[in-house]
């Protein structure tokens, strides 16, 4: 029997990860979801994280847990964690505050 691994792969998020820079992120997690990969966030450069950021990382984990597949969010930094405990979803984000 032969087992398949799905492909896993981590995305950096930018210094500043906000409106400006939300499509190109929106377009790359998507191929990423459409191709089956699972996706760990290093969030370990993140200076400044802004609300549409945050949807489509949050929009992108809940279609991949629908979908049984993996998501992580790796060295979230200071303000990433500030920003998901201000916006109310750290757990869902399963991050340790």
């Amino acid at each position: 029997m032969t087992t398949h691994m799905a492909e896993s792969i981590t995305y950096q998020l930018e210094k500043f990860s906000d409106i400006s820079k939300a499509e190109s992120l929106h377009e790359k997690l998507e191929s990423y979801l459409n191709d089956g990969v699972n996706v760990s966030i290093d969030a370990s450069q993140v200076e400044r994280i802004d609300t549409s950021a945050m949807q489509i990382l949050l929009s992108l984990f809940a279609t991949m847990e629908k979908q049984h597949m993996q998501y992580s969010i790796s060295n979230p930094s200071e303000p990433f964690v500030k920003a998901a405990s201000l916006l109310g979803v750290s757990e869902f984000l399963k991050l340790q505050h």
